[in-house]
């Protein structure tokens, strides 16, 4: 084995360096230059994230960074239009001494994301990964003024260190059984094989060791049984946050989970006396995730908090994919993860902008606030209701093609792996609550009528372009799939 330092170049982390860079000169522009707009570091973080993303699409291996690099640039430009709202929640009033700070925190966090990608062995993981969790502790309770915001942070801190605690406890457990960090399938199965040898204290610490490391990645991911934090965390935290932990920072835990599954992929056919144990416990953490998440979220008001529970229900959608043992291979798990995460951000972000804008002129996170809002603002309606149909699964939406691949992708299991029939009939309900509760909001938009005091909302040229884009990117995505397909 070679040392970990030789398993990596300078040159790979290029994106990231430039990403700390970036931060960097936002804190020290925030510095030496308090008289500066500080609005214009928001735009200059956001532009410089969003390139770095375009400069990875150089590298097919590396969609995931771009994804989790395009969020953070949009995350940064909601927090442009979050100023006035940040300012009063950070330094009160027009005050705002921190901004530059909490703008320069989701590049700091991108960067770890970057390096998760790049990861293949536990040390790297664990490392990058604590980059993305201690900026995001800071982002989720960063409105010191704001009780909510200092709720949720203590409530993600003390959860997620928990979960850091068993991702180095499991890491912990890995080395004593393999004597490596790596993760590759030649140590998986060399561990596995202990029990032939004579050992078998090997391989049962072996999965014990594993059920750790992939324990800790559904806190990330939100899965069930770690997703308790989610909705008590994207409701108190600032908005741009909450964006930033729905998106790029599920991107980030959906890339450890893809890494630590990598060395049991051969164990998912079912020739492997494995197999059937590796298929049931996705298939039962994929069904409690789906009915903790969409379920959970039917009884809610809260915008935020009802998004928060989507978040739950949607990655149980995604962990579907890590079945992946049919007989007909409906793409590789990680095209389907990333088709599922690009359709799950085109809906999410523009969900979280029109949250933003209602919260900042009507005063509300709450869904009623959206009353009337196809009377007063008919085209910003039109778009909102193209995020939520994408979220629902809505045909003619790329939320449509992502929901329908993970169907495809169980159907597919079922081909060869009987006894998981009450898994899509699961799949059918969470799918059919998706759009009972994601309805609540157009509900209230198309028939809800507004109060006398609401006004027409302004609404900043940043959100309606990102509104605009996001929704012509779901509806071209969603009805011509080769599009995104043709690769797999």
């Amino acid at each position: 084995m070679s040392p970990i330092t030789e398993s990596y170049t300078w040159c790979q982390f290029t994106p990231a360096f430039v990403l700390v860079g970036i931060a960097a000169l936002i804190l020290m522009a925030d510095a030496f230059l308090p008289k500066l707009d500080k609005r214009v570091y928001a735009v200059f973080g956001a532009v410089a994230a969003i390139a770095t993303g375009c400069f990875m699409l150089a590298e097919p291996a590396n969609l995931f960074g771009f994804l989790a690099c395009v969020a953070t640039g949009l995350t940064l430009l909601l927090a442009y239009d979050y100023y006035a709202v940040s300012c009063d929640s950070i330094a009160g009033g027009d005050n705002a001494e921190g901004y530059g700070e909490f703008l320069a925190l989701p590049l700091v966090a991108c960067a770890g994301i970057f390096c998760l990608t790049q990861a293949h062995d536990l040390i790297m993981l664990f490392v990058s990964l604590e980059v993305l969790t201690l900026s995001s502790y800071t982002l989720a309770g960063y409105f010191r003024r704001n009780q909510g915001s200092v709720e949720a942070g203590i409530k993600y801190l003390v959860l997620g260190a928990m979960s850091t605690g068993l991702l180095v406890f499991g890491a912990a457990w890995y080395f004593g059984m393999t004597g490596t960090f790596e993760l590759n399938p030649q140590v998986a199965q060399v561990a596995l094989q202990g029990s032939a040898i004579g050992a078998p204290a090997i391989a049962g610490g072996f999965l014990m060791a594993v059920a750790m490391l992939f324990l800790g990645a559904f806190f990330k991911v939100g899965a069930a049984p770690m997703h308790v934090w989610i909705p008590d965390v994207y409701q108190g935290a600032p908005t741009p946050t909450s964006s930033f932990l729905a998106v790029a920072s599920k991107v980030g835990g959906f890339v450890v989970l893809c890494t630590l599954f990598a060395p049991f992929s051969r164990y998912m056919q079912p020739e492997y006396n494995l197999c059937h144990v590796l298929v049931w416990i996705v298939a039962l953490v994929a069904a409690a995730t789906l009915l903790i998440g969409n379920l959970g979220a039917i009884n809610q008001n809260n915008a935020k908090r009802l998004l928060g529970y989507s978040s739950i229900g949607q990655a149980g959608f995604i962990i579907v994919f890590f079945l992946g043992v049919g007989a007909y291979g409906i793409g590789t798990r990680e095209s389907n993860v990333f088709t599922y995460l690009l359709a799950y951000a085109l809906a999410t972000i523009p969900a979280f902008y029109a949250i933003a804008m209602v919260r900042t002129q009507r005063g509300s996170e709450e869904i009623s606030a959206f009353r009337g809002l196809a009377k007063t603002n008919p085209r910003t309606a039109f778009l909102v209701t193209v995020a939520f149909a994408s979220l629902a699964g809505v045909p003619l939406t790329l939320g449509f093609i992502a929901k329908l691949k993970a169907f495809l992708a169980l159907i597919d299991t079922m081909t060869v792996f009987d006894g998981l029939s009450w898994l899509l009939v699961i799949m059918i309900i969470c799918a059919a609550a998706g759009f009972y509760y994601y309805f609540k909001i157009i509900r209230a938009m198309y028939w809800e009528k507004p109060l006398p005091e609401d006004k027409p909302l302004q609404v900043p040229g940043i959100t309606t372009a990102v509104l605009a884009i996001s929704a012509l990117a779901s509806i071209i995505l969603g009805t011509l799939p080769l599009l995104i397909t043709s690769g797999s």
